[in-house]
């Protein structure tokens, strides 16, 4: 070989050096305590009853699981996994072996080195160089970390260790689990032969209890107990997170609103009796209610509120009364002339139908003001200007302040006076008193003396005087004296007068309004008034009788219950002079 091949060898077994690698594998022990999941006993198992999941009036669901706490023992093992290391050759052990076995085959192959070296000398050279190339490469350098191969074995046991699991369980013997539900120490379903389904003792709490025992706002939780064999597990669960509030109308009629407030202009329509509506919140004296997809208004007065489930919110009844304005009534309408307008004539309205606190609207009492002041005006001749008001009065001085005004002005010459009251009204010692509109600091409604009002038109220098009285008396009482005592103030000093009441004192004053008949809007006794003077009763003792057949007839019809209009008075007495 001459000395270009020998180069060349030399290139090629660097070359080899530089790309050349290799690789090996062992076993490294990574932990002398690993548990064998294979190797296990069983050691121990216990039960018991939990519940964990939520609940709400969508999901009334109370779930009980059985679940089992198991001890396992288990085999600890030495554990190795296998690695692979990968090697490259030193370049420089590499460059040094092929100087070394260049050298060798230089000498092997020229003259320069050996004189006419013999063939045994050359196969010794070349053996040399062989072997000195080997060498080099014999000697690697590992190249980065070891790799995981992801195998593992476990070898010999070097002891046990204990591990807790707890997992669902199935019912472990043929018996039936119980339930208890309980509210406010009472129990209200007990069942011992309940289902598991599975491993769970499902309670449908909206199904099993009547939520017609709960009130407005209850104060206790309802407890939901398991038993299943020696276990058992109790809940505590609220009414809320079981029942959904809804308000049943109490009234024959109230207003929904679109505010929380009394205004004639925001009643978006009339609910019967018996409406159902979803509860939103209470602010007040109000309650916040779905109509729909909307949030409206009613008063708390007027409703009571009730839990149901959930679904109840589907197959609510709803009675709505449209809200009609004013002139679509009958007695609205066409309203005739009696008489020619009169400076002699004045009329003087005292009305409460909204009050404070826990007393309901009275409904229509507005209305039945505006129906009287229409008539006052253009069916009696009476000139607005002579017609003064006392609208929710909330005490005596307002009223007071009301006929000083209708005094300044009926100074002079006699005058015939009409008088139309409203609202409700109570009896104290004999003395009728209608309740003022606004509570005082003391939480009460006060209380309008009637008697005092009477007495001061005694001091007007009256020709006669008419007064309608729509009271709904509060505290019922037999005898109707307290009535009488009030019109004879009037009536015992002026011959030319009359005094209606719309009931007896142990009578109510209803409203002339059904859900599924006919929807007058105004209270029987004022509607009946209006139309006995609609049709032409001229006469005290004609537009009486008009009442006595109607009015006891139409509340018999509507409430089953009577009201007997009573008058004091001239039965004689034109109604216009």
């Amino acid at each position: 070989m001459g000395l270009k091949q020998t180069f060349f060898l030399c290139i090629a077994l660097i070359a080899a050096a530089v790309f050349q690698g290799c690789s090996s594998t062992s076993w490294v022990v990574v932990d002398e305590e690993a548990l064998d999941i294979s190797d296990y006993e069983l050691v121990m198992s216990r039960y018991y009853l939990e519940s964990t999941n939520g609940i709400s009036p969508n999901q009334p669901l109370i779930h009980f699981d059985l679940k089992s706490i198991n001890t396992y023992e288990y085999a600890e093992r030495v554990k190795t996994e296998r690695y692979i290391q990968r090697y490259r050759p030193r370049i420089g052990y590499v460059l040094l072996g092929a100087a070394g076995a260049g050298l060798s085959y230089y000498a092997a192959f020229s003259d320069q080195l050996l004189d006419r070296p013999t063939d045994e000398q050359r196969y010794a050279l070349m053996g040399a160089g062989t072997l000195l190339t080997g060498l080099s490469f014999m000697n690697m350098k590992p190249v980065g970390e070891p790799t995981r191969t992801g195998e593992s074995r476990l070898l010999r046991q070097t002891g046990t260790a204990t591990e807790v699991d707890t997992t669902d369980a199935r019912p472990y013997n043929t018996g039936n689990p119980g339930i208890r539900i309980s509210y406010n120490n009472r129990v209200l379903v007990e069942n011992e032969e309940w289902d598991f389904n599975g491993g769970r003792i499902s309670i449908n709490l909206a199904e099993e209890v009547d939520a017609g025992i709960f009130g407005e706002s209850p104060t206790q939780n309802i407890v939901v107990e398991a038993f299943y064999d020696s276990l058992s597990q109790k809940k505590e669960v609220s009414v809320p997170s079981v029942f959904e509030q809804f308000v049943v109308v109490d009234v024959q009629i109230t207003a929904l609103r679109n505010e929380p407030e009394s205004n004639p202009g925001n009643i978006l329509t009339d609910l019967a009796e018996g409406s159902q509506l979803k509860l939103v919140s209470k602010e007040g004296d109000w309650y916040k209610v779905l109509y729909g997809i909307s949030e409206t208004w009613v008063s708390a007065n007027d409703v009571r509120t009730i839990w149901r489930p959930s679904e109840f919110a589907s197959d609510l009844s709803v009675i709505a009364i449209p809200n009609v304005p004013f002139g679509s009534i009958d007695v609205e309408r066409n309203i005739p002339v009696l008489g020619r307008s009169s400076l002699n004539s004045g009329a003087f309205i005292l009305s409460n139908n909204q009050y404070e606190g826990e007393l309901s609207e009275r409904i229509y009492g507005q209305r039945d003001a505006k129906l009287m002041e229409e008539y006052f005006i253009q069916g009696f001749g009476v000139r607005s200007t002579r017609v003064f008001k006392a609208m929710n009065a909330p005490s005596d001085l307002m009223v007071e302040r009301a006929y000083s005004r209708l005094a300044a002005t009926l100074n002079g010459s006699r005058h015939n006076l009409n008088v139309y009251l409203n609202g409700y009204a109570e009896i104290r010692d004999g003395q009728v008193y209608l309740l003022g509109s606004e509570l005082t600091e003391g939480g009460e409604l006060p209380l309008i003396d009637l008697s005092k009002l009477f007495r001061a038109f005694n001091n007007l220098d009256l020709n006669s005087i008419k007064v309608f009285a729509d009271l709904d008396i509060l505290n019922e009482s037999g005898s109707s004296a307290a009535l009488e005592d009030l019109a004879s103030i009037i009536t015992d000093q002026n011959f030319a007068s009359a005094v209606f009441f719309a009931s007896r004192p142990d009578q109510r004053s209803g409203i002339y309004s059904s859900t599924n008949g006919e929807q007058n809007r105004h209270s029987i006794f004022t509607y009946y008034l209006a139309e006995a003077i609609k049709q032409r009763n001229m006469s005290m003792n004609a537009i009486f009788d008009h009442l006595e057949r109607n009015v006891p007839f139409t509340s018999r019809s509507l409430y089953e219950r009577p009201q007997n209009p009573l008058f004091f008075g001239n039965r004689e007495l034109e109604l216009l002079n």
